[in-house]
């Protein structure tokens, strides 16, 4: 399981050549909530987003991201416009408030913990502002189906979750 602060920043790698591709600045979801790709920055005085498909990757570690071709990277168009990023795009998922279905709000969304294997989301990492954070740390939500992504915020099935304290 990993979470997508611990992808975003990391460089892209082809697996044969060892040629920088870029820079992995977001993880894109689709409208069923599966990961389908990775948004991928080029340095430089221009910067060119492209974005690569899941299935190109070899890997995921804790220092790069490992691709099999280096024709992975695709440019961004319409048919990734309905997708959501974590940080970035139209839709984005950071800071959103996370709201139970019985009306009570919970925090707001830091974090995004999914399979990398599979790219299902296996988890929200919430805030309360860094004071709480602080004294409390932040708070783990787990939910058997999944959260009604809305345009303002997180929508949780209250009887099908699960909140704890991340310690």
């Amino acid at each position: 399981m990993l979470n997508s602060q611990e992808v975003m920043g990391l460089s892209v790698i082809h697996l044969k050549t060892g040629k920088k591709m870029g820079t992995v600045t977001d993880l894109l979801f689709d409208e069923t909530q599966k990961l389908c790709g990775l948004l991928i920055e080029n340095g430089g005085w221009l910067r060119k987003r492209r974005w690569l498909p899941i299935k190109e990757v070899y890997s995921i570690g804790k220092d790069a991201v490992l691709v099999h071709s280096e024709d992975a990277l695709q440019p961004l168009d319409s048919s990734t416009k309905s997708w959501t990023g974590v940080l970035s795009g139209q839709k984005k998922l950071r800071g959103l408030p996370v709201i139970l279905s019985n009306g009570c709000e919970i925090g707001r969304l830091e974090n995004v913990y999914f399979m990398e294997e599979v790219g299902t989301l296996v988890g929200y990492e919430l805030s309360d502002g860094w004071m709480n954070d602080l004294k409390d740390g932040r708070k783990m939500l787990k939910s058997n189906s999944p959260l009604v992504w809305g345009e303002d915020v997180l929508i949780a099935p209250v009887d099908q979750i699960q909140l704890k304290d991340k310690k």
